[in-house]
C-alpha cells in the first residue's frame, strides 16, 4: 500500500512534467509542435523550452490571460493512475523501471491520441528505445524474464499492427506496439495475448457505448492508442500474480 501511495505521488509530479509535452504535441499532423496560448501567444513556444512550463500551471490555464490550455490536472491524474497500476503489480528491479517508463510515456501518448488521433514519433521512438535498453539491462542483471521472448513479441506485435495499418489503422499504433509488446513479452506470450484481448474488448465496448448514446456512428473513428496502453497495463497487472 505504501509503495502504491508513493508511486501515485511520483506520478503526480511526473504528470506535471509531461503537461507541456502533451500540449505541444497534441496538434494535427503537419502543424508544428509548440505550446500555444491562442489568446495571447503569437508564436509557439518549443516544448523543451523551460519557459514553456510557466504557461502550464496545474489548472491548465494560461497565467497571462487565463485561457484554457488543457483540462485541469488531467496529465497529473492520468500519470498517477498509471504509476499506481504499475506499483500494484509488484514488479522490481530494472523491469519495474521499464514498466514505469511505459506508464510515463504511455500517459502522454494516451492523452495526445485521445485529443488529435496521432501518436507522435518522438514519443513512440523514445518508448521503444528506452524499453529495449532497460530490458537488456534487466537481462544483464539476470532478472526473471526473457529478453529473447521480449524481442520476439515486439517484432510480432509490430508486424501485426503494420499489417493492420495497411488496412486502415494508424501506423503510429504499430510503432507503439513494439514497446508494449516487448514489456509484455518479457513476462510471457500469454501476457501479450491477454493485452490484445483486453485492448479489443475495451475498444469494442467504447464503440458500442458511443453508438448507443448517439455520440458516434458506424463511420466514426476512434483513437486506438489509449486502448493499447490501458490493455497493456491491465494485462501486466493481471499476470503479475
Amino acid at each position: 500500500m505504501l509503495s502504491q501511495l508513493l508511486a501515485t505521488l511520483v506520478g503526480l509530479v511526473a504528470g506535471a512534467a509531461l503537461r507541456p509535452v502533451v500540449v505541444a504535441l497534441a496538434v494535427p499532423v503537419g502543424q508544428p509542435a509548440g505550446v500555444i496560448c491562442p489568446a495571447c501567444t503569437p508564436r509557439p513556444v518549443p516544448a523543451w523550452n523551460p519557459h514553456a512550463l510557466r504557461l502550464l500551471p496545474p489548472g491548465g490555464r494560461c497565467p497571462n490571460c487565463r485561457g484554457q490550455l488543457c483540462p485541469s490536472w488531467l496529465p497529473e491524474l492520468t500519470t498517477a493512475a498509471a504509476f499506481a497500476a504499475v506499483a500494484a503489480g509488484g514488479a522490481a528491479g530494472w523491469y519495474a523501471t521499464t514498466e514505469y517508463w511505459i506508464a510515463f510515456l504511455g500517459s502522454a501518448l494516451l492523452l495526445i491520441d485521445s485529443a488529435v488521433q496521432r501518436l507522435p514519433n518522438l514519443l513512440t521512438l523514445a518508448a521503444a528505445v528506452g524499453t529495449l535498453t532497460l530490458l537488456t539491462t534487466a537481462s544483464a542483471h539476470q532478472e526473471a524474464g526473457s529478453l529473447l521472448r521480449a524481442v520476439s513479441v515486439a517484432a510480432a506485435a509490430g508486424g501485426l499492427f503494420t499489417v493492420l495499418a495497411l488496412c486502415g489503422m494508424g501506423l503510429g499504433d504499430a510503432k507503439l506496439a513494439v514497446s508494449l509488446g516487448a514489456v509484455l513479452g518479457w513476462r510471457s506470450w500469454q501476457a501479450a495475448v491477454l493485452a490484445l484481448v483486453l485492448t479489443y474488448l475495451l475498444g469494442a465496448t467504447v464503440a458500442v457505448l458511443l453508438l448507443l448514446t448517439r455520440r458516434g456512428h458506424r463511420k466514426s473513428t476512434l483513437a486506438f492508442g489509449p486502448f493499447l496502453i490501458i490493455g497493456t497495463l491491465g494485462a501486466a497487472l493481471i499476470t503479475s500474480n
